[in-house]
């Protein structure tokens, strides 16, 4: 083969031609000059080593951290009965029974995936099929196909297709194939359709119209369905008694509507994204004698003006929660009297409540069993929240709040949230309590304040006395330092309750202190020992170590979930995995 031909180029100043190559010895040296180059040393860094030790140490040092949980199978509350070993067997290895087959010697299939399955399901009474449902929803939800889920696990009376754990569900544009068989279908009284996105409202009307008898509907998340499955529930559904309409299309028109054919009959009423502009047409056919499940949401009387954002950019102001306007006295709901509107409420939830600073919530006294009020919304006057406590503390089991807001003055007065301790530590019945300030702040600065100086005065009181002998939740996201104290019993004066309280193991179950600062990280993981009985830990943020968690694994054996997102002083590779670490080390030992 011919040589390449070496690149010429014409000079600019002459026709003489110029051979731009070069020679082979340059080519050699450029060559050589490139090795030497690349061999310098470098800085030994973690970015230029190998091992992964230094990787370890750069996540442990760092903020940055995926989702860290380490799980195990939870522990028994007792002896297993036998129905509840076989229901947990058949869960978990559903896949293996679905996909068993029989072959012959050809390879040709007999038994095909499935098959066998369903032929022994048909023999397992519909009682027992629940509790084998819902456990192959939680652990297989991914796996099952929508025709799955039709032949098998649409077991009367409840109707189960919940989108956050099916996500062929989820994703399914059409629910004409998941309507039952017509000889089931006046069976079903429960429909709990949820998250389920993709859904239209004619989809979603279509199959409530064919479940007739539906006493119980659940459309949260359902963000498509509106006004035609109002009209299809108002003209099917005679025997409704709860509905969940939070975060779907329904307007105040619908609400309206539904209240005026069900309204005293309706138990449960839950929407959340809806605004009520005329209150009086609405709510025209109150009182609701039979209504005990109430979520409304918390803008529904003192409504803010449209264009606060607008004014608050031209007068310079940061961007806050609006302030609330006044009640009209010609609204036939008042706060004041809201007990008289719906007299038997047991559960109420008013999520993003903005109300003015005196305003009293009265209600029929000791009835509420859960109260949820503030969370991720507006501040709550502190004088609000004392009212309602004083009057329902004997009835009260489930207690959520968020920012409160203390009363008057330009510094935060503790006398208030110390008013509010006492008044929390008199809820005898009390099982979940839940104090959860905004992260980012409330964009209130008397607030933040409050709640960075005071939030140990509304728990303290409690968790040192009697909540100790019924509290089996505990959740406390606050700006101020949590004290070791705040987990251990203190002497009073009725010396009865002291030796109970001491010689009782605590209840507590669940315990979450997201991002919480613990000062000593030793003594508060000495603290959690007094709490044999607790299953759920969330320590994410905080400054635990591996020594912490070691005293706290031998003293609390039922431990089956425990976050440790962010935790510095974890190992990286003992984050996900802290109860296998901890056998590993019991094991050495």
């Amino acid at each position: 083969m011919p040589g390449k031909r070496r690149k010429i180029s014409v000079s600019s100043s002459d026709s003489d031609y110029t051979d731009t190559s070069p020679p082979p010895s340059s080519k050699k040296a450029k060559s050589s000059r490139s090795r030497k180059e690349r061999s310098f040393r470098t800085t030994r860094s973690i970015w230029t080593s190998a091992s992964s030790e230094n990787w370890n140490t750069l996540v442990t040092e760092s903020s940055l951290s995926t989702s860290s949980i380490s799980t195990r199978p939870p522990r028994p509350r007792g002896i297993h009965a036998l129905v509840r070993c076989a229901t947990d067997a058949v869960g978990r290895g559903f896949k293996v029974l679905w996909e068993d087959g029989d072959m012959i010697s050809d390879g040709e299939i007999v038994v095909g995936p499935g098959r066998r399955f369903k032929e022994d399901w048909m023999y397992v009474p519909n009682h027992l099929k629940v509790g084998v449902r819902d456990k192959i929803f939680r652990l297989w939800g991914g796996y099952l196909t929508i025709s799955m889920i039709h032949e098998l696990f649409s077991i009367p009376p409840r109707l189960i297709l919940a989108g956050e754990l099916l996500p062929a569900i989820s994703a399914a544009d059409y629910l004409k194939n998941l309507i039952p068989p017509e000889r089931d279908r006046l069976q079903y009284t429960q429909l709990i359709l949820t998250h389920v996105c993709s859904a239209t409202d004619i989809g979603i009307a279509g199959l409530i119209y064919h479940l007739p008898n539906l006493e119980v509907i659940n459309l949260k998340g359902c963000t498509l369905a509106g006004p035609r499955t109002v009209k299809t529930i108002l003209e099917r559904c005679s025997n409704l008694r709860r509905i969940n309409l939070k975060s779907t299309k329904i307007g105040e028109k619908e609400v309206g509507m539904l209240l005026r054919k069900f309204g005293k009959q309706l138990e449960g009423l839950k929407v959340d994204t809806v605004t009520f502009e005329n209150i009086n047409e609405t709510f025209d056919s109150s009182p609701y004698p039979s209504l005990t499940h109430l979520c409304l949401p918390g803008k529904l009387l003192n409504i803010p003006t449209n264009d606060f954002r607008a004014r608050s950019r031209l007068m310079g102001q940061t961007i806050g929660y609006p302030k609330p306007r006044p009640t009209s006295e010609s609204c036939i709901i008042q706060w004041s009297h809201f007990g008289d509107i719906f007299p038997r409420l047991t559960y109420l939830y008013l999520p993003g409540l903005l109300i003015p600073e005196d305003t009293i919530i009265d209600l029929t006294p000791h009835t509420l069993v859960k109260l949820s009020i503030g969370p991720d919304g507006p501040p709550v006057p502190i004088k609000t929240i004392i009212r309602i406590v004083e009057t329902q503390s004997d009835s009260l089991r489930s207690i959520h709040l968020g920012n409160i807001l203390p009363s008057g003055g330009k510094s935060p007065n503790g006398l208030d949230f110390e008013i509010l301790g006492m008044k929390l530590k008199m809820c005898g019945k009390l099982e979940d309590f839940r104090l959860q300030a905004d992260a980012r702040g409330s964009k209130d600065i008397l607030c933040d304040l409050a709640m960075a100086r005071c939030s140990d005065l509304i728990y303290v009181p409690g968790l040192t006395g009697p909540w100790r002998r019924t509290l089996k939740r505990l959740l406390l996201a606050v700006p101020q330092p949590i004290s070791t104290f705040s987990f251990l019993p203190i002497p009073n004066d009725d010396q009865d309750t002291w030796s109970t309280t001491m010689t009782e193991p605590s209840p507590l179950e669940q315990l979450d202190l997201p991002s919480a600062n613990l000062g000593m990280s030793a003594m508060i993981a000495r603290a959690l020992t007094s709490f044999p009985n607790l299953r759920t830990l969330d320590l994410s943020g905080t400054t635990v170590t591996d020594d912490d968690m070691k005293i706290i694994l031998d003293r609390c054996p039922l431990l089956s979930r425990i976050n440790l997102t962010s935790c510095k002083g974890i190992n990286v590779r003992h984050r996900r995995n802290i109860f296998k670490a901890h056998l590993n080390e019991a094991d050495e030992l």
